[in-house]
């Protein structure tokens, strides 16, 4: 039998976007706004104002951030050459000794314009004796001076010069008793000779006056006669001893050549000056070390 033939339906052509291709002849139709587009219109809207509010953050987030470094530096500057005309009153109070040190400090400014409070003590006095230093009076020195000042007067005998030690640490009441019986020999000139309480390297606890059997235990010239004097010229300072009122200093120290009289300062400071010519006096000066206990 044969078969029957199938019939197709043929449907229209379509034209672009699937709109029957006759219709395109006819009038456009106006379309409406679809809802997707309404979308896009709000997201964007929504991003320019995200962006506006992100932009004003910013802004004021930096210049929050300028201030606050603004501030941090300006703080930071405060210090040894910031200007007092910046600082207010209390800040220009707590900043007005920047380069003062503590009276523990090896090497603090004492003379007679910079004094130690009168309760002031060292808190590592040891004794001289523990180290082998004969000792005349006071036998008290801190402790780093007085190791030093152990080996200075072992390689001092082990050359042939015998030292001991006429005065070491003392109080301020020991000083003012000093002063005062002084004073009464000398008068005035007793200020050119010793220092007034609180005003004496020997409150510090690193200060020595030497003296020995060949100037019949007395300082002054006696003393500076004696070759053990000679030596320590030569050698204190390798043991972080200098020569406290040397000759020619009368006018910068206020006090007259004293041979005898040595200050503990640390070796690398001892040496700082020995290198450089100066006086001590002159050396603390140039750093700037006053005392503020």
């Amino acid at each position: 039998m044969g078969t029957a033939p199938v019939i197709r339906e043929r449907r229209p052509l379509k034209g672009r976007a699937g709109v029957p291709k006759g219709a395109l002849s006819g009038p456009p139709r106006k379309r409406r706004p679809t809802r997707s587009f309404r979308h896009t219109g709000e997201h964007r809207r929504r991003g320019r104002r995200l962006a506006l509010l992100l932009a004003l953050m910013f802004v004021f987030g930096v210049g929050y951030s300028m201030v606050g470094l603004t501030k941090e530096r300006t703080a930071i500057s405060v210090g040894p050459h910031a200007s007092a005309d910046n600082l207010s009153k209390d800040e220009s109070q707590t900043t007005s000794y920047p380069s003062s040190t503590t009276c523990d400090d090896l090497g603090v400014l004492v003379d007679r314009s910079h004094s130690l409070p009168p309760d002031y003590v060292p808190e590592d006095l040891v004794s001289l004796r523990d180290y082998g230093i004969s000792t005349l009076g006071s036998e008290l020195l801190r402790r780093e001076a007085a190791e030093h000042l152990g080996r200075l007067v072992q390689d001092a005998a082990a050359d042939g010069e015998k030292l001991a030690v006429a005065s070491a640490y003392r109080s301020h009441e020991q000083q003012r008793r000093s002063y005062r019986s002084l004073k009464r020999v000398l008068g005035a000139d007793a200020g050119r000779l010793s220092a007034t309480p609180g005003h004496s390297q020997h409150q510090l606890g690193t200060a020595v006056d030497f003296t020995n059997a060949a100037a019949g235990y007395k300082l002054g010239l006696p003393f500076a006669r004696t070759s053990a004097s000679r030596w320590l010229e030569h050698h204190a300072w390798e043991y972080g001893f200098v020569l406290a009122y040397p000759r020619g200093e009368e006018e910068r120290t206020g006090y007259r050549w004293e041979p005898w009289h040595y200050r503990y300062v640390g070796v690398r400071d001892a040496k700082r000056i020995e290198d450089s010519g100066q006086s001590l006096q002159e050396f603390l000066e140039s750093v700037e070390t006053t005392p503020r206990c």
